[in-house]
């Protein structure tokens, strides 16, 4: 009769290795987003410049924002995180407050280019602005276009003359 043969077995060695490889791999294949197509590439960058802060506010771009980073960029805002909060809450889930390009062109103030972007309270009828907004493509400064007085405003002076958190504490959230 024969007796089969009790050598070492390599499996525990290669399928370790293997783990190992594949552990290197999914790590580098998370850490490094080119393997995401342009559009979630965009989006990743856009969310990374947003979390990253400086003690002064948001942190400069390295390279000139796209209209999906300038609208990431924009949405970051405290003021329009409540807004949207408050439409949603106030409308039982069936309204959302969004950001939306009010025009694809970018435009130029004081010799900068700017995305132009509306916040707006998105109804099943219409949209309703609540807020219109400049991001700046080269560096990401925020300006608030101050339609009534044809004027743009700094993020510090908007929010010392309009109180935009404000706008919440009322009944309604309309505007």
């Amino acid at each position: 009769m024969h007796t089969p043969s009790r050598r070492p077995s390599r499996f525990p060695a290669v399928a370790g290795t293997t783990l190992g490889l594949l552990a290197a791999a999914l790590g580098a294949w998370f850490l490094y987003p080119q393997h995401l197509g342009p559009a979630q590439a965009d989006k990743a960058a856009a969310a990374s410049a947003v979390r990253q802060t400086t003690p002064k506010g948001p942190a400069v771009p390295a390279s000139p924002l796209n209209r999906e980073q300038a609208e990431a960029r924009l949405m970051a805002l405290p003021e329009l995180q409540a807004w949207a909060k408050h439409i949603e809450q106030s409308s039982g889930g069936k309204v959302h407050g969004a950001v939306v390009a009010f025009d694809a062109g970018l435009r130029d103030v004081g010799g900068k280019r700017y995305h132009q972007l509306d916040f707006v309270e998105n109804r099943p009828d219409a949209a309703v602005t609540w807020g219109r907004f400049l991001v700046g493509a080269a560096d990401g400064e925020i300006l608030v276009d101050d339609a009534e007085r044809g004027t743009t405003l700094t993020l510090q002076r908007w929010r010392s003359e309009q109180q935009p958190m404000q706008r919440t504490a009322g009944a309604t959230g309309r505007p």
